[in-house]
């Protein structure tokens, strides 16, 4: 019995000195932090192989990053073959980019596959690191390596990093040439302190909510799954107005931003309220005038429209939008003040003259612009929330090649924004669209008047001047291309996030219509979300011939009440059943076909 007492009280003391060294290893151990990547030789295997082994001896390096395995490094070392750059497009030579970062060790990956080795002045390739706003580098690079068809360069990641982009050069007659055009980081969500999974809703019926409603017990009663809500950043940030709330103070980079305390405390109210009833939220982020002027771009700065151009042209600007962006994601992506899932940055940003101002210029130039914003708001966003879905946003008019400098079609805004995103790095963007039946005051889209029904406005081919929610297919298919692909090599995520039906021509026909565009959104696979413009009545659009609420403005339901509350369940199509005879069908499949 002594023996064993003695056993026992050995294996006590040997468990003991073995928690004591695993907490001494844990508490001395590198951290990724600690580790500058900028002195490790990628072509040394050992260099390699150290480095990890510091972080943590136990694991083999590579279950830390098994595109840094000993075979990866020794195939950097094959022969290959030089080749000339194409003089006058040197930028263009280097197509196969990325850069990347690794959450777990702290690093940024830039990695390149060459079509031959380009001809210069040494054996080195170059890495310049350059922020959203500058075009061009002096001759400080962060990293080089040795020349090789397919490599990497590897360097040390922090928070500013997140907005840069990064070019290869290499150096020709004693200065430095570009051979890649500028690569972002395309994966922020791997230092996301938010990682649950996209809560998917259980059908695609959403409503643009009255924020003096959204605790009295409607959006229950109607079933709304998704909701959207506008965030204008002129309105948002800049100190309080209101001597009951505290201006918040926001330090973004060492800078104080201030945020309006009572307008933050109502989109609390909003967005809590939401959460709380498993409404799935969608917010649009619109730049109006305001505290912070320097978010206006300075092309946009003249002009006169309720919201402008972001601006990603200077330091200042796109500090201002990172610090909101930041600011945002952080405050609503847990559910202490309310969850949002999705972002659509800016609104109809092919309306230029209306909805997104800039000062004219070709549609190139004005969607590289936009792409330069867009992307600080997605790195901003998805860097603290992983899953989170953000948006472009265009509206109906496809392809009309008008003359007029009001705006550009959405189809060339897509095309030239699509190319930026993905020179540039591609990421994971979706599409957020209004097909509003044309024209705008005539809710029975599949039957326009007569003198609109002549220009053949809505066709069912690709160049169709505008896309409805009765051909909304053609975005759909357009997307499916695979130039259009995610990074995934799935299609992009499509968002209807407003479209309405006014009653003016009598609540049945507004409900009929409703019911028909819901179904011809149900029935399409990439579309995730149909949102309705609105619940309540707005004066302004009342004025001019859109009633689209549910509600009167006064008070009262309409009839498309009750056909918007059950449409998602299972007496939907008996509460549809009357729109047949509107529409001029016996069955809902003469007219419903999936996509």
């Amino acid at each position: 019995m002594k023996r064993f007492s003695l056993l026992i009280s050995a294996l006590i003391l040997i468990l003991f000195v073995c928690i004591m060294e695993l907490a001494l290893f844990n508490k001395y151990k590198p951290k990724p932090s600690d580790i500058t990547w900028e002195n490790v030789d990628l072509e040394d295997t050992e260099s390699v192989r150290s480095t990890f082994k510091a972080f943590d001896p136990v694991m083999d390096y590579t279950d830390y990053a098994p595109e840094l395995s000993i075979s990866t490094v020794e195939s950097l070392k094959r022969s290959s073959r030089a080749v000339s750059l194409p003089e006058g497009s040197e930028s263009s030579f280097a197509t196969s980019v990325s850069c990347t970062i690794d959450g777990v060790l702290g690093y940024v990956k830039f990695n390149y596959d060459l079509p031959g080795i380009p001809e210069s002045d040494d054996d080195k390739y170059y890495l310049f690191e350059l922020a959203t706003y500058e075009n061009s580098h002096n001759d400080s690079y962060i990293a080089s390596v040795s020349k090789r068809e397919r490599g990497c360069f590897i360097f040390s990641y922090y928070k500013d990093r997140l907005f840069d982009k990064y070019v290869m050069a290499v150096k020709k007659n004693g200065a430095f040439v570009d051979i890649c055009r500028g690569q972002y980081i395309t994966n922020p969500e791997a230092v996301a302190s938010y990682t649950y999974e996209y809560p998917t809703p259980s059908s695609k019926k959403g409503l643009i909510i009255d924020n003096f409603k959204v605790n009295n017990g409607s959006l229950k009663d109607l079933g709304v799954k998704q909701a959207a809500y506008n965030i204008p950043l002129g309105f948002l940030m800049g100190p309080t107005t209101s001597g009951n709330y505290g201006t918040i103070a926001f330090n973004y980079n060492g800078k104080t931003y201030s945020f309006n305390g009572q307008r933050v405390a109502e989109f609390d109210i909003v967005f809590k309220a939401l959460t709380n009833q498993g409404i799935v939220t969608t917010a649009v982020i619109l730049n109006d005038r305001g505290p912070y002027s320097e978010r206006i771009h300075p092309n946009a700065v003249n002009g006169s429209a309720p919201y402008y151009m972001f601006n990603a042209t200077d330091e200042n600007g796109c500090q201002a939008l990172e610090a909101a962006a930041t600011f945002l994601a952080q405050r609503y992506s847990g559910t202490e003040h309310g969850q949002i899932v999705n972002w659509v940055i800016a609104n109809e940003i092919n309306a230029r003259k209306d909805w997104n101002y800039m000062d004219y210029t070709d549609v190139t130039t004005y969607s590289e612009e936009y792409a330069k914003g867009y992307r600080l708001f997605y790195n901003a966003i998805k860097s603290v929330n992983a899953n989170a879905r953000i948006y472009t946003c265009l509206d109906q008019v496809w392809n009309r090649n008008l003359k007029s400098t009001d705006g550009y079609d959405a189809r060339d805004v897509l095309d030239a924004f699509n190319n930026s995103i993905v020179t540039h790095g591609n990421i994971d963007y979706g599409v957020a669209y209004h097909p509003y039946p044309v024209p705008l005051t005539w809710p029975k889209f599949w039957d326009m008047p007569s003198n609109y029904r002549a220009m053949n406005l809505v066709q069912n081919n690709v160049d169709t001047p505008f896309i409805t929610i009765q051909n909304i297919h053609i975005l759909t298919d357009y997307l499916s291309q695979g130039a259009f692909l995610n990074p995934k090599g799935e299609v992009r995520s499509v968002l209807i996030n407003e479209i309405g039906f006014g009653s003016d021509h009598g609540e049945t026909l507004q409900a009929a219509c409703f019911a028909y565009a819901y179904y011809i959104a149900a029935a399409n696979q990439h579309i995730d979300g149909f949102i309705l413009n609105k619940q309540t009545d707005h004066p302004v659009e009342m004025a001019q011939g859109l009633s689209f609420g549910l509600d009167y403005s006064g008070g009262g339901h309409k009839y498309i009440y009750n056909v918007y509350k059950n449409i998602d369940t299972a007496s939907g199509y008996e509460v549809t059943a009357f729109a047949k005879d509107i529409i001029g069908i016996s069955d809902w499949s003469e007219v419903i076909t999936n996509h």
